[in-house]
C-alpha cells in the first residue's frame, strides 16, 4: 500500500499550514517548535493515519476514547510531515525510531525531535542537535500538583513556591512541571529519575543526571504560549535560538514568534 498517496488530503493541508506558519528546516544553533490544535483536523484523521508506521497504528488502535486516538494520530502524522520537510524526504519514510527509554530519535540525520500533547493541543520540537525536549500542558492541571511537591520539586524550588501568593502557586508549579518534563525528555531518561532531582531554572546550564552520562548539558526555556496553555523547551547549550510556528488549518492566519536568543 502506498501510505503517502493514501494520506494525500492531510498531507496537502499539513504542508500548506506549515508553509503559512513560516516553518523551515532548523539550521545550526536553532530549534523550531510547531504548535496546533488537532481538533479542527479531525475530518482528516483517516487520511493522516496512512502516514503512521505499523507501530504507531497499533498504538492508535489501543486508545479507548476516539478523541484521544484522533489527537495521537494527527499529532504523529503532522510530526512526520514536519520531519519530512526538514529531512527532504517523504513523510511516510521519515526514519523516526525510539530508544529503549522511549526517546524519539532520527539516526544519522543530525537532527533531534520531541513531541508532546495535552487534550487536543500538540507541540513538536525539531532541532539541529543530538537531543531536544518539549512539553505542553493545559492550565489549570487536572491533578492537584501540590500533592506531588515532594516528587516534583527540589527543596530550593519548593521553598521558592512557598514565598508566592497562594493564587500564583499552581500556575508556577505547572510551569515548573513543563520544564522538568522537557528536560527529562532531552536527557532521554523519562521518569527513570524523579523530577525533584533536577533543578529546572530557566535559561541556565543544567547538567544531566548520573543515569544519563552521555546526555549533554541543557538549557530550558518557558515557551510564550497563550492561556490556557503552558509549555517548555529544553535544548543543548549549542542551541541559542528558537521559534514558534502555529498551524491554522483554515488558513485564515497564523502566529509566529520572533527567534529568541
Amino acid at each position: 500500500m502506498n501510505h503517502q498517496a493514501g494520506a494525500r488530503p492531510f498531507l496537502q493541508q499539513a504542508r500548506l499550514a506549515l508553509a503559512r506558519s513560516g516553518f523551515a528546516p532548523a539550521e545550526a544553533g536553532e530549534a523550531r517548535v510547531v504548535l496546533f490544535d488537532s481538533a479542527p483536523w479531525a475530518a482528516l484523521c483517516a487520511d493522516a493515519e496512512n502516514l503512521l508506521d505499523s507501530r504507531e497504528r497499533e498504538r492508535a488502535r489501543r486508545f479507548r476514547h476516539a478523541r484521544d486516538r484522533d489527537t495521537y494520530v494527527l499529532a504523529h502524522a503532522c510530526w512526520r510531515v514536519a520531519l519530512g520537510l526538514t529531512l527532504a524526504t517523504d513523510a511516510a519514510n521519515v526514519p523516526l525510531v525510539s530508544s529503549e527509554s522511549g526517546q524519539p530519535q532520527l539516526p544519522d540525520t543530525g537532527y533531534a525531535t520531541s513531541l508532546s500533547h495535552s487534550d487536543s493541543h500538540v507541540a513538536i520540537a525539531i532541532a539541529k542537535a543530538n537531543t531536544v525536549g518539549v512539553d505542553i500542558e493545559r492550565s489549570p492541571p487536572r491533578n492537584a500538583l501540590h500533592d506531588l511537591i515532594d516528587v516534583l520539586c527540589a527543596p530550593v524550588e519548593a521553598a521558592a513556591l512557598e514565598t508566592l501568593p497562594i493564587a500564583a502557586r499552581t500556575p508556577a508549579l505547572l510551569a515548573l512541571w513543563t520544564r522538568k518534563e522537557a528536560l527529562l525528555k532531552a536527557f532521554g531518561i523519562g521518569l527513570r529519575e524523579t523530577p525533584a532531582s533536577i533543578v529546572a531554572d530557566v535559561e541556565r546550564r543544567i547538567e544531566p543526571p548520573a543515569s544519563a552520562p552521555d546526555a549533554p548539558a541543557c538549557r530550558v526555556y518557558q515557551l510564550d504560549l497563550p492561556a490556557p496553555w503552558v509549555g517548555a523547551l529544553a535544548t543543548p547549550l549549542a542551541i541559542t535560538r528558537h521559534s514558534l510556528h502555529w498551524l491554522d488549518l483554515s488558513g485564515c492566519g497564523e502566529r509566529n514568534s520572533n527567534a529568541i536568543a
